[in-house]
């Protein structure tokens, strides 16, 4: 889409791609606000315990004796030190973030391209994508709610884009500063620490950005791009390295990881298995994250807009032939480290390979409606094509509404348990005021697969809850609904 083409105009397909874009964006903000009702949960405790000690010295005993990633808990040490609420300003916050970094990665990659998108079709299609990314979520609660859980699996793929839109803005310009190195190496390697999968998927993409610089990069840019990239290859390469040695990782692995041959073919399996269980499961919003795309860019290239040269469509017909490729070996590769650990993914480590997924379908309904805007026979230039496209597209805008509704209806059950924290917590520090040092508190189900207090005193969660609060124990025990209130006033 050229300049001369991005003036604004307001015709039904644009008016109902940004209608789509922004009831996306109202579900987006739908789970921005039950993100305010988000707590400590269960790990919570135990993290923000580190954080009270000196950074650096809490950073070395959480990678000897916790964990061998590190960026998760400097995430969760610096919202920790700015308010003991920002679990429940951090999902919006990601949200925001996430948007952002996926518009302005959409924006200079056309730019690179020479296509130079508006910014207002380049913050539907991000928000489309977070939209669809997180209605499939296996479980969207562990990703967006849970502290620990969001600054391990979600944070990194949210600054994911960012970097890849300032990598490619420092391409595009075919020359950087001499303190650029060690920024992208800094910055890469922060971003892998996040996670093990995280680390693998980073590296993927960089090894394929690195071919792609090599091929199609004219010689007088290639050498600039390459040395970027390497160095933030070897940024990514090194936090894996890092994880990899880490004294925590002979506490979390019980039993030894299985033999090279056979985590390379369960990763493989466990990969496969979740590609096509999620389009058995999810069939409907599979359906739409690939045909909304394909209807947006149909409608860019149908007559009169020019016809694709002979390269460009061979270009094209590559690119669909490789994205789904890809997508499976990125879904392989974010698997592997828990096949590692001899295990299917759990839900939480499942969402970036979901996040591919729909990635994957987005980007491939786009090529299709590329592909299909260059059959051009005679009889189809007399057909409303314009007119069928937006009728269509105006149906499939108004799917993020079914989801919106949906999700309304989650809003009393979280309100209600914020609520119930609340007055336990508030019931914690009366407690503790009177000298007890001993607690016991009202239990609450676990959600979402989330443990919560248990009865025993010498429960993980429990340990950390007591550290959190600063007493010797705290006891969860069972208590009727309806004396809640009576438990909490002392009657």
């Amino acid at each position: 889409m050229s300049k001369s083409k991005q003036k604004f105009v307001l015709n039904p397909v644009t008016l109902f791609m940004q209608l789509g874009g922004l009831f996306s964006a109202f579900v987006l903000l739908i789970y921005a606000y039950l993100g305010t009702f988000s707590r400590h949960m269960a790990d919570d405790y135990c993290s923000v315990g580190f954080t009270r000690r000196n950074f650096f010295t809490a950073l070395w005993d959480n990678y000897q004796t916790v964990s061998d990633r590190f960026s998760n808990f400097m995430l969760i040490a610096s919202s920790e030190s700015l308010s003991s609420n920002s679990v429940a300003t951090l999902p919006a916050l990601m949200l925001i973030l996430w948007v952002a970094g996926i518009a302005w990665l959409l924006y200079e990659a056309s730019r690179f391209g020479g296509q130079n998108w508006s910014v207002s079709f380049v913050l539907s299609l991000a928000c489309l994508l977070a939209f669809f990314a997180l209605l499939q979520a296996p479980n969207r609660y562990q990703i967006l709610y849970w502290r620990s859980s969001m600054a391990t699996h979600f944070a990194p793929l949210v600054l994911m884009p960012s970097f890849a839109a300032f990598l490619l803005h420092q391409i595009a310009k075919k020359y950087f500063s001499a303190w650029m190195v060690p920024l992208v190496f800094v910055l890469a390697f922060l971003l892998g620490g996040f996670s093990e999968p995280t680390a693998v998927v980073l590296i993927a993409l960089l090894a394929c950005a690195l071919a792609a610089a090599w091929a199609w990069i004219k010689p007088e840019a290639r050498k600039s791009s390459l040395s970027l990239l390497a160095v933030a290859f070897a940024g990514a390469l090194t936090a894996l390295v890092v994880m990899a040695l880490a004294p925590a990782n002979s506490l979390r692995l019980g039993t030894p990881p299985p033999a090279l041959p056979l985590l390379i073919s369960r990763s493989f399996e466990y990969g496969y298995e979740f590609s096509v269980g999620a389009f058995r499961t999810l069939p409907l919003p599979t359906f739409f994250s690939l045909f909304i795309p394909f209807l947006i860019f149909y409608n860019l290239h149908i007559a009169p807009a020019s016809a694709l040269t002979t390269a460009q469509q061979k270009r094209m017909w590559l690119v669909l032939a490789a994205v789904p490729v890809l997508s499976y070996l990125l879904i392989v590769g974010s698997f592997a480290p828990s096949v590692y650990g001899q295990s299917f993914p759990v839900e939480r480590a499942r969402f970036a390979g979901q996040l591919i997924l729909v990635a994957e379908l987005m980007i491939s309904g786009a090529v299709l409606g590329v592909l299909a805007a260059q059959w051009r026979p005679h009889f189809m230039q007399s057909l409303p094509l314009a007119t069928i496209t937006a009728v269509l597209l105006a149906i499939s805008a108004a799917y993020p509404l079914r989801a919106a509704v949906l999700t309304f209806a989650d809003i009393p059950e979280f309100r209600d348990r914020a609520v119930l924290w609340d007055a336990r917590e508030n019931y914690v520090y009366e407690r503790i005021a009177l000298g007890e040092t001993e607690l016991i508190v009202p239990s609450f189900p676990g959600i979402y697969g989330i443990k919560e207090w248990d009865e025993v005193e010498t429960h993980w969660v429990n340990r950390c809850a007591a550290a959190y609060y600063q007493v010797d124990t705290i006891r969860a025990v069972t208590v009727p609904d309806e004396y809640l209130q009576d438990f909490f006033s002392g009657k």
